[in-house]
């Protein structure tokens, strides 16, 4: 055999073993990807898309709290994620209705939620919510994040009960927000009882779950008859249905 020979057999050898492994590298690598719908949709910076409105426009990471079902006021429209459709106005609450929560559980991480309001519009989102038959609704055990169109909303007006307040506990020190009809940023920083909120990439408030402060402004707070708020430690991430318009293009968490 010659030289010449020799040499093209061994590139042909070499090409087809470089070709087989990289089927069986591609193979492998479908076989162990993930079911956890979480996983499956985190990005390269670790951040696991709940929702996006480009590249994971479904309810796979979520379900309704306390059923496995999600109410049909929940929509995606044009890849955005709506809830109370009708409510799009300040006259025009469709009702309370129910929550969605994410299936996977989280104790410590940092979320981001970018959400468009309706006119005098009105939510929240939950953290470290606990479901059961103990619990008819998610804020009987998650502090809520205040999502609020400060300047029309007609049922709320004190500074505790607006845009990224910890609900009915601690107004924010700053208030950044885009008003109705523009996008806005929520962002929630959770690290071992120390919270931070953020807003439009701002920080306006932090407080500890395991102070004596907490303890005391709960007691005089709405939750005073509920034991077991802001006590679980960890749990899902709840979007509240206040029955007005509420759009959500991008929800992403990212576990610490």
């Amino acid at each position: 055999m010659s030289q010449k020979v020799c040499y093209s057999l061994c590139s042909i050898f070499t090409i087809a073993m470089l070709m087989m492994y990289s089927f069986v590298g591609c193979n492998e690598q479908s076989n162990t990807s993930s079911t956890n719908v979480t996983e499956r949709h985190a990005d390269n910076n670790d951040w696991i898309l709940l929702y996006d409105h480009h590249q994971n426009s479904t309810l796979d990471a979520w379900t309704g709290f306390n059923t496995t079902q999600i109410s049909d006021k929940w929509i995606i429209m044009d890849d955005v994620l709506t809830v109370s459709s009708g409510g799009d106005d300040v006259d025009k609450n469709t009702g309370f209705g129910q929550s969605i929560v994410t299936k996977d559980r989280f104790k410590n991480f940092e979320l981001e939620v970018q959400y468009r309001m309706s006119k005098g519009a009105n939510s929240g989102i939950m953290y470290h919510v606990e479901q059961g038959e103990s619990y008819k609704d998610d804020y009987e055990t998650g502090p809520e994040y205040q999502l609020l169109d400060n300047a029309l909303a007609r049922s709320e007006s004190l500074p505790h009960r607006q845009v990224a307040a910890l609900y009915d506990m601690f107004a924010p020190e700053s208030s950044p927000y885009h008003p109705a009809g523009e996008w806005n940023i929520a962002g929630i920083r959770v690290q071992d009882g120390m919270v931070e909120h953020y807003l439009n990439g701002e920080k306006v408030l932090e407080y500890d779950l395991n102070s004596e402060d907490f303890e005391q402004q709960r007691l005089k707070s709405k939750w005073s008859d509920d034991p077991d708020w802001a006590k679980i430690g960890e749990g899902h991430i709840s979007i509240q249905d206040h029955g007005d318009k509420v759009e959500f293009r991008q929800i992403r968490i990212r576990v610490l």
